[in-house]
């Protein structure tokens, strides 16, 4: 794994990164930059983030919640006081600016989950085969072209609840696996890593089996299957603070589901506000305890105070300001609570391949599509894929420094907190790609950044969410240069 990461270092502009993730058998791994050292196993402990909702992005609108520096320093601000590392963002608009935001998350050590589809561009369960088309997966290739040299971009997600009753149960499953086979390949042949590439799930208990079955498997047993899902997100609103515990919320179901997963589970949302103010005994109880052996953390729903009442703290209409919420300080504590493992990359074992079968996906839900003859390309998608879409906004890391927030923030009790700076470490960075490779071994064994290809095929998916839901510091020795260390490095 760390060559891989090399070599990604190798040819993306950056400044400083955090290093990219990695999947191994069920688990995220966080590399190691030292030769060596082993990786170490990554939990997600993080929340949704859309503020304002979906009806606040606009396809043609000159910002979305990734593109001012202020509110991503008050916000980056905010995370680390509540303890996260990661994010999930619904709908961002491909053809804006995010260096700034991302680099804010990317030195505040925030990982970024990303949804591909826009409200307007998505596939739509009622209508799924109209909605699988060239516009939407040039939105798709788009939004990876923007985001896929930012090293915090842990991964997609190219749907969101999409399967979700019987009718879209009975014919949208080969989209979904269409679209990430698309997509990775798109990612295949025109990025400089493997990024990750999944679903988010509904929270459907009677759905969720035959649905995790059917896009974790490989079809014919082929291990290169890019239509198989890297990860599996579930949204899972299960345990009510003051009303559910272990043995009622059916937390032990899930352990018993996905006990034997091939692939990393998490919670894509989590946090039932159905008795408010939530004590999220879930957090230390559920999920960074009883599923610490079967999940991967989870995504508090969500982060701002919407009109459906999940929100952890609240931004002032006129001055945006934040005042944290009582729900706030409750996770917050519970994430302190949580007693979290460290886990090494060599006690993680490799995943065997699961060869799909129809029968047994039918045998959890009779009503299933369970086909696994996927969707064609749609005409010009093939050249998409081949010759890239085209977005010549591709973002990277820049130079920035800490800031203030500009923005009041406040604590539940109506205190103002002073100085809200946020912290910049460098404790998962990586410096300089000289410095690097310099410190690095000389074994020779390597690993591509991308893995092998297969052809392209397509098809395409997500939805919306509850609420719908630069300046370079490259290292100054040349092109020429870098190579010269890399080869000397690996010979």
């Amino acid at each position: 794994m760390f060559h891989s990461f090399i070599i990604f270092y190798l040819f993306c502009t950056f400044v400083s990164g955090l290093l990219p993730l990695e999947i191994k058998g069920n688990r995220f791994i966080k590399p190691s930059t030292t030769e060596g050292e082993e990786g170490e196993v990554f939990f997600i402990k993080g929340v949704d983030y859309q503020p304002g909702g979906s009806s606040a992005y606009e396809d043609d609108g000159d910002s979305d919640v990734l593109t001012n520096a202020s509110i991503c320093f008050r916000d980056a601000y905010v995370f680390q006081q509540l303890g996260i590392n990661t994010i999930r963002v619904y709908t961002i608009n491909p053809s804006l600016n995010h260096d700034e935001c991302l680099t804010i998350l990317n030195n505040a050590g925030i990982y970024l989950l990303l949804d591909l589809s826009s409200s307007s561009e998505s596939i739509y369960r009622s209508d799924i085969e109209a909605s699988y088309n060239y516009d939407l997966l040039y939105r798709f290739f788009s939004v990876v072209d923007a985001f896929k040299d930012y090293p915090n971009v842990l991964g997609f997600f190219v749907g969101n609840e999409v399967i979700n009753d019987d009718t879209s149960a009975s014919e949208d499953p080969p989209y979904i696996r269409a679209v990430q086979r698309d997509v990775k390949n798109y990612i295949q042949n025109n990025a400089n890593r493997t990024i990750p590439v999944g679903y988010s799930a509904a929270d459907v208990t009677s759905l969720r089996e035959a649905t995790f079955e059917y896009l974790e498997c490989n079809i014919d047993g082929d291990e290169n299957d890019l239509s198989r899902s890297d990860f599996f997100g579930l949204n899972s609103y299960e345990w009510c603070s003051g009303i559910s515990d272990w043995s009622t919320s059916g937390y032990s179901d899930i352990n018993s589901t996905f006990a034997n997963s091939s692939i990393p589970i998490f919670f894509s949302e989590y946090g039932c506000n159905t008795d408010s103010p939530r004590t999220f005994t879930e957090v230390s109880e559920g999920l960074y305890g009883g599923l610490i052996d079967t999940l991967s953390g989870g995504l508090v729903y969500e982060y701002s105070q919407e009109t459906s009442n999940y929100g952890l703290v609240t931004i002032g209409s006129s001055n945006g300001s934040i005042t944290e919420l009582t729900d706030f300080n409750n996770l917050q504590e519970q994430f302190l609570k949580s007693d979290i493992p460290d886990i090494l990359e060599s006690e993680v074992q490799e995943s065997t391949i699961i060869e799909c079968d129809s029968s047994l996906i039918e045998k959890s839900y009779s009503g299933f599509d369970s086909n696994f003859t996927l969707p064609a390309v749609p005409s010009g998608v093939e050249n998409m894929i081949l010759y890239g879409a085209n977005n010549t906004n591709i973002g990277h890391l820049i130079d920035i420094d800490a800031q203030t927030s500009n923005y009041t923030i406040y604590y539940s009790n109506g205190t103002e907190i002073s100085d809200p700076t946020v912290v910049f470490s460098a404790d998962d960075e990586i410096d300089s790609l000289s410095s690097s490779i310099s410190s690095a071994g000389s074994d020779s064994s390597t690993s591509s950044a991308s893995s092998s290809g297969s052809s392209s095929t397509t098809s395409s998916s997500s939805s919306s969410t509850k609420n719908a839901a630069s300046s370079n510091n490259s290292p100054q020795i040349g092109l020429f240069g870098l190579l010269a260390i890399v080869i000397t490095y690996l010979m």
